[in-house]
């Protein structure tokens, strides 16, 4: 049975629930084992609302993804997204034990017990602790303050905070098919994670993934998050823009992935597509400019309140790499080029692709998979979940065909059959060589019954197998029958 280290996200959308499956290599490079999608409900903006059609999603996902990874799941990481995240900023300090010889490990270490002992509002839950900055005395800012001479060491920390029933509502799920909650991530920081590069993160980025109800924001500056939000807005308010214009709800994703385009200037005033009703009758043409002037609508409004959240975070300026485009609405046509003319930033559109195997990164080629390639990533550097590889069943071998051993023939003394039988031929040995059907035939063997006399027998009689002589014809026959039955009868 092989053993190996396994790590499991979860990430619960509104309108899918993505599970993932991976192990880590001795270079800490991910390999993807199992990536399975499936479609739910019950979710609206990221918060949990029936927990019935939540969990029937999540056992289908977890089932499969188990399957193909062969593995058992019982426990996973998971990720949380919606305007119940929130960030809080925090400033507090210590005062150097001894200034002369500077910040020691110990000084700093009393600044980080400070922060975690602080208590978040009864509703909310504290998820993440990350530092802003550090300051020596109020007015010179380091990035590394131990050794550094001061008499007071302070900092600001950003807090990422969370209400506890949307999270209760996520363990509970995963409680219900039986799989541990390892910790719950929030989706804007995993997202990131596998997306960004070095420079990015250094020179200042903000990651924007455009979910179905919510839009996530992630702002990276001097590799540090300084900034995350939830805007409670997606891509499923653009679905909904466009089945006001008589398009079935079944053919909205499909009609606005392949036909549409988030820049109604770039399609033709001329083009139509013809959308099926409920019967043939009402089947209707659409202009294909109506629709991206529906989709760039919506799509704007999604733009200003990203503009907002920049502007309210302070590094809208500091954004020197711009903007990357993530989440399964970045594949929208010229959705980048909307962003370009919204927001006046440069822009791209991001696949995961970090710290993965080449395999696992043509199997995540698209930015749908971005938040559960980030929370594998996450829940692998904080733990190892173990688990037991299912031992493949054992290969059941054909059984062999034996050739039967022929009988032994009795031999009467008192007869004459021995004396005049034929010789028995020597049988010499050989090697074993597989059975065969012709040459070991199951079941008794037919022999053709001789019309002349055998040797050593006396006219008109034929010797039987025990021994005897028998009469030839109906005589003989009887004869038969009657040793058969005493035979039956004394085995009996």
């Amino acid at each position: 049975m092989e053993k190996k280290n396994y790590v499991v996200a979860v990430d619960l959308g509104s309108t899918s629930v993505v599970v993932g499956v991976a192990s880590k290599g001795e270079d800490g490079v991910l390999a993807i084992q199992a990536l399975v999608s499936k479609p739910v409900r019950g979710v609206v903006a990221g918060r949990i609302e029936n927990i019935e059609d939540v969990s029937l999603a999540l056992g289908k996902a977890f089932e499969e993804a188990g399957q193909e990874a062969g593995i058992r799941i019982t426990s996973a990481y998971a990720g949380i997204s919606g305007d119940f995240v929130r960030c809080a900023r925090h400033t507090d300090y210590v005062y150097v034990a001894d200034p002369k010889n500077g910040v020691s490990k110990q000084d700093l270490a009393g600044l980080f017990e400070r922060m975690r002992n602080l208590q978040a509002p009864d509703d909310e839950i504290i998820m993440e602790r990350i530092p802003q900055n550090y300051m020596i005395d109020q007015n010179q800012e380091v990035q590394n303050p131990i050794g550094s001479f001061g008499s007071k060491l302070s900092s600001t920390f950003n807090f990422i905070l969370c209400q506890r029933t949307p999270k209760q509502r996520l363990e509970m799920a995963l409680k219900r098919v039986g799989v541990e909650l390892l910790g719950v991530i929030p989706n804007s920081l995993a997202t990131a994670e596998a997306v960004l590069s070095a420079d990015e993160k250094e020179e200042g980025v903000a990651v924007i993934d455009i979910g179905g109800d919510v839009t996530d924001v992630t702002i990276y500056y001097r590799n540090i998050v300084r900034y995350v939000a939830s805007i409670p807005i997606g891509a499923s308010a653009i679905n909904h823009d466009i089945r006001t214009m008589g398009v079935p709800e079944r053919f909205v994703e499909s009609l606005k992935q392949k036909f549409g385009s988030a820049v109604a200037e770039r399609v033709s005033v001329e083009k139509l597509i013809r959308v099926t009703g409920r019967t043939p009758r009402e089947s209707r043409d659409i202009l294909l400019r109506n629709l991206s002037t529906v989709i760039e609508s919506r799509a704007m409004d999604i733009i200003d309140l990203v503009n907002e959240e920049l502007k309210i975070s302070g590094y809208g300026n500091k954004l020197g790499y711009g903007i990357v485009l993530t989440g399964g609405s970045a594949n929208l046509k010229d959705i980048d080029e909307l962003f370009r003319l919204g927001t006046k930033l440069d822009v791209r559109i991001a696949q995961p692709d970090i710290n993965l195997t080449e395999a696992s990164c043509g199997r995540v080629a698209d930015p749908t998979y971005a938040t559960v390639v980030g929370l594998l990533m996450r829940g692998s550097a904080q733990s190892q979940v173990v688990l037991i590889q299912q031992p493949a069943p054992p290969v059941v071998a054909a059984p062999e065909i034996h050739r039967p051993a022929p009988p032994v023939q009795p031999v009467d003394k008192s007869s004459n059959v021995e004396q005049n039988a034929q010789p028995t031929k020597k049988v010499e040995p050989s090697e074993p060589s597989t059975p065969s059907i012709e040459s070991s035939p199951e079941g008794p063997t037919v022999e053709p019954i001789s019309n002349g006399a055998d040797e050593g027998s006396k006219e008109g009689e034929d010797a039987s197998p025990n021994g005897k002589t028998r009469k030839k014809g109906i005589g003989g026959w009887l004869q038969i029958l009657t040793e058969y039955f005493e035979t039956v009868d004394d085995e009996i």
